[in-house]
């Protein structure tokens, strides 16, 4: 579920979490980006030399992870990718975090490889819910079922790691928007009537990774609040003013 994963590597980004992936399509890149959309930071561990990407076409991916965060690898420069390299590599993506989070997984899917690693080196397991009825869902929850911690949303990995307040000890949050920016964009979208994540894309014009990290940015500064699924309204009395040239959503 690469929107939900945008929105919980966006909010951990947003509250100063290094997020840590392996660079794969779908799941993995979209954790990626949404750190980097943040203003956050990101490291990635590759089955090759740091040199060899794969996919080729996260090449450019890889090097914005470089700029900010880090592009690891137990292989040197020139080793080529290889199938049995990625799943050793998951050893490393476990160890480097405190705790591991499956969005989505199938019993044969390699996150579950990261989880046993995770657990024998003794870190969090976190694990999204989905229908019973979906091959992708099949892993995550049996997971919750062995104990995994549950994960509807950012707070519920804040909150079990013990860093809910990073974000604002770093000042990696703030309570009033600069003018012009898209949080004030966003912010000024909004009133007390829900609005759907899918409208606010449109009207900003921005891509809905930037709005879905934007929106849980201003969510965890207490500016905006989910009223539903994917529905957002500004908090009253915390809502402030900023000018835009962007018109209210009605």
């Amino acid at each position: 579920n690469p929107e939900m994963t945008t929105r919980l590597a966006g909010g951990l980004a947003a509250n100063g979490v290094t997020v840590i992936s392996g660079l794969a399509v779908g799941i993995d890149a979209a954790a990626h980006r949404a750190s980097l959309d943040t203003g956050g930071r990101t490291i990635t561990c590759v089955g090759s030399g740091s040199d060899q990407m794969c996919p080729a076409k996260h090449a450019d991916l890889a090097r914005k992870i470089a700029e900010s965060g880090a592009v690891v690898s137990e292989y040197p420069p020139g080793v080529k990718p290889h199938a049995r390299n990625f799943p050793r590599r998951n050893r490393i993506l476990s160890g480097l975090t405190l705790g591991t989070l499956v969005v989505e997984a199938g019993f044969r899917s390699g996150a579950l490889l990261t989880v046993t690693h995770a657990l024998e080196q003794n870190r969090d397991v976190f694990a999204v819910p989905g229908s019973a009825l979906s091959e992708r869902s099949k892993g995550t929850n049996w997971l919750i079922q062995q104990g995994a911690k549950l994960v509807l949303d950012v707070e519920d990995i804040l909150e079990e790691l013990n860093i809910a307040g990073l974000g604002a000890q770093l000042g990696l949050s703030a309570p009033t928007p600069d003018p012009g920016t898209v949080e004030s964009q966003l912010l000024n979208m909004l009133r007390t009537e829900p609005v759907h994540m899918d409208e606010i894309t449109r009207r900003s014009g921005e891509p809905s990774s930037i709005v879905s990290a934007t929106l849980t940015m201003l969510e965890l500064s207490g500016l905006v609040r989910q009223a539903g699924s994917m529905m957002y309204v500004a908090v009253p009395g915390q809502r402030r003013d900023t000018p835009t040239d962007t018109k209210e959503i009605s």
